[in-house]
């Protein structure tokens, strides 16, 4: 998939893969890293870049279809959900343990999404609209929670199928400090996480082959320096092809 920024005379679309555990900071650096993007496009239509993301699942899934211990973090009211107790198939996905399970940290709680058919689906179809947007011409930077195999090989068939140009950033934070977001996150809102998933899904999103352009550490440097290094690597790679100075 790797092409040089001279090959063809029209640039093709460049995705920029933002991938990391839950409570990395992922989402915090994409928005920076959108914001300075739009700075340096200008306002010019082929330099722009849109942010998409796998919590957006959270407004195609309706919220009837949350899991029990899920809307039980939000506060919100048990009756009004399908599900009517853990994982008998209604909600669109589950939070299951996997304490016991191996892997680079051990220890409980250790958390993981498991979607059901539907969920699956919804899943399966935003990563095929990121394909779309793709093929439109459109620059993308895909905030994600690669956790599962099956989602890295699907994603990675909708960018080869979309002929985008591809540049990763891999986001890392250590045990501490994202189970110190985790906990202050189990705020009852929207981006509340239940405790576990971030201990569990670092063991996880790391684990696929893909390899990084460029890797940042959310716990040691600011979001502001993770950006500068991401617009740099990019400048150097990728600055003629976005329009930018370099």
């Amino acid at each position: 998939m790797r092409t040089t920024p001279s090959e063809g005379h029209r640039a093709r679309p460049l995705a920029i893969l933002v991938n990391g555990s839950s409570s990395s900071g992922k989402s915090t650096l994409c928005r920076a890293l959108h914001d300075r993007l739009t700075d340096l496009a200008d306002g010019d239509p082929q330099a722009v870049f849109t942010r998409v993301a796998f919590d957006d699942l959270g407004v195609l899934i309706p919220d009837k279809l949350f899991p029990i211990s899920f809307a039980r973090l939000q506060g919100a009211d048990l009756n009004r959900l399908s599900s009517r107790v853990p994982f008998d198939g209604r909600a669109s996905w589950e939070y299951m343990d996997e304490s016991h399970t191996e892997g680079k940290h051990g220890g409980s709680p250790r958390i993981r999404v498991v979607f059901n058919s539907h969920g699956q689906r919804v899943l399966k179809g935003l990563q095929r609209s990121w394909g779309a947007h793709l093929q439109l011409g459109t620059h993308l930077i895909i905030d994600h929670f690669i956790q599962d195999a099956e989602w890295y090989e699907d994603l990675m068939e909708v960018l080869r199928e979309s002929d985008a140009r591809l540049f990763s950033v891999g986001v890392h934070c250590s045990l501490t400090e994202l189970e110190r977001r985790e906990s202050y996150r189990a705020d009852g809102k929207l981006e509340g996480r239940p405790l576990g998933l971030a201990r569990r899904s670092d063991e996880l999103c790391h684990a696929h082959p893909l390899v990084y352009d460029v890797t940042v550490q959310t716990d040691t440097e600011s979001t502001a320096q993770s950006v500068d290094r991401i617009i740099a690597a990019l400048k150097s790679g990728w600055g003629q092809v976005l329009h930018f100075a370099t």
